[in-house]
């Protein structure tokens, strides 16, 4: 006959502290779940930039703002909280140039990169103008290729008539160009409003009079370009 011995009652009664922080620990992370899944939310609602700066905005989502009595010395930052501030700070100096032109390789391969970029970096006339140049005519007819954003040609000549330089005439000439080959471009014209259809006339004749200080040679080739650009622009009836 087999004996057995009896549980005692130690064996039988629950591990109370074991329990609590069983549940301590199901508690934090279940709030660490939300506080990050919130952090997520927000950092998307703010447009960030890059992925980095997605993650340093989740990681930092348990961060409570500092309170006036708050002590920070001795106090050593290993996250780069602030990922585009050091990489300003690393980069190298860029040459000033007169402008704030972007790199070439930063440059936009289509129409939604350059509204993106032309409605929240270049926001004055100035700032338009020495984008456009940056860019150029040969590559605006490949990043308009399938057709240019409502409003935005008015804003692109705006931008040219004012600017206007007779030095980059025959560079604003390559971007009118280079804008009417646009898919649907008679639609974007069509689409003008009175004030800017004055002002891409104003355009022309700025560059009419810049042609004619050229060469005869160069300037009667220019001619015959700019009579066909004024049609193409419904300047002129065809």
């Amino acid at each position: 006959m087999s004996t057995q011995k009896p549980k005692s009652h130690d064996d039988e009664s629950l591990n109370f502290d074991k329990l609590e922080k069983e549940l301590y620990a199901a508690v934090d992370a279940d709030k660490r779940y939300w506080r990050e899944n919130d952090a997520k939310f927000r950092a998307v609602g703010q447009k960030v930039e890059s992925y980095e700066e997605f993650q340093d905005i989740v990681k930092a989502s348990h961060l409570k703002p500092l309170e006036k009595g708050d002590n920070l010395n001795n106090i050593v930052f290993d996250q780069p909280w602030n990922s585009h501030a050091i990489k300003m700070k690393n980069a190298a100096p860029l040459k000033s140039t007169g402008s704030n032109l972007h790199k070439t390789d930063n440059l936009p391969k289509n129409g939604q990169e350059f509204a993106r970029d032309w409605r929240r970096h270049h926001k004055t006339v100035e700032g338009q103008y020495d984008f456009l140049l940056s860019i150029g005519g040969a590559r605006l007819e490949e990043i308009f290729k399938t057709e240019i954003s409502f409003g935005l040609l008015g804003d692109i000549l705006t931008a040219l008539c004012s600017g206007f330089s007779n030095s980059d005439s025959t560079a604003i000439l390559a971007i009118v160009e280079g804008l009417s080959s646009a898919n649907r471009f008679s639609l974007s014209v069509q689409f003008l409003s009175s004030k800017e259809k004055q002002v891409c006339s104003d355009l022309f004749q700025k560059l009419q009079l810049s042609i004619e200080s050229q060469t005869e040679a160069d300037g009667k080739h220019i001619q015959d370009r700019l009579k066909e650009l004024e049609k193409i622009y419904e300047l002129k009836s065809k």
